[in-house]
């Protein structure tokens, strides 16, 4: 079956042009959810471009949140990032947050098994960001991309699609109002302590350092956000 806009793609010959064809053809299902996508060399061949542009653009795709890649095993597709589970805009804060306070120790403790260099790239990008940040907007902002690269660095489909729709929380309304009441630069410089901590681990490969920082990072936002 030959690919959609195979000779766009030939011409343009670029990294950009490729992750958009690619894109599309990732949101019409052309690969299901769980199904490993062609070779390097077969898509490279397929379309007509070297290698590093093919692997170019799978690096911004699995930036998306379109696919995962394993070592030695391949390039699968992701859960779409905005599928979100029915009733998902019903779930309070506090049940989400005891959510997260269940899954992401273990969730960091995986990406500290499996996070590439690239993938530790992107977390220091995200801790300078909270470092820099201004305002709690900014801030916030930064902390879920935080959180979102460690999920990236499971490259785990199913993990990234589950930390997604709970992340979603954040941008409620209703997180924000609870969010704000622990905008202080006490509680900030402790999130960042944490932040840090758990961002050493995953470079130090320390998954049960990683695993007990999380815990107490959720717990810390937990006592702020809905404690007295």
């Amino acid at each position: 079956m030959p690919a959609p806009a195979l000779e766009s793609v030939k011409d343009l010959r670029g990294a950009a042009a490729l992750r958009d064809v690619l894109g599309e053809e990732l949101r019409a299902d052309r690969w299901r959810v769980g199904e490993r996508l062609p070779t390097e060399r077969e898509l490279g061949a397929r379309y007509g471009v070297a290698r590093n542009t093919v692997r170019r653009a799978l690096a911004a795709l699995e930036s998306q949140g379109l696919i995962h890649r394993h070592v030695g095993r391949g390039t699968f597709r992701s859960a779409p990032p905005g599928a979100a589970p029915t009733g998902d805009e019903s779930l309070s804060p506090s049940d989400v947050v005891e959510c997260r306070l269940i899954f992401e120790p273990e969730m960091i403790s995986l990406a500290v098994a499996r996070a590439t260099q690239a993938d530790i790239a992107r977390m220091a990008e995200c801790l300078r960001g909270t470092d820099e940040a201004t305002d709690l907007t900014a801030f916030e902002h930064w902390d879920a991309e935080l959180h979102d690269a460690f999920a990236l660095g499971t490259h785990n489909g199913a993990v990234l699609a589950m930390s997604r729709s709970l992340g979603r929380v954040r941008e409620r309304t209703d997180w924000g109002q609870l969010k704000a009441r622990g905008n202080t630069a006490d509680r900030r410089a402790v999130l960042q302590e944490q932040h840090h901590a758990m961002v050493d681990a995953v470079r130090q490969r320390d998954r049960a350092a990683a695993r007990r920082v999380m815990r107490e990072h959720i717990l810390f936002v937990q006592g702020y956000m809905f404690g007295d």
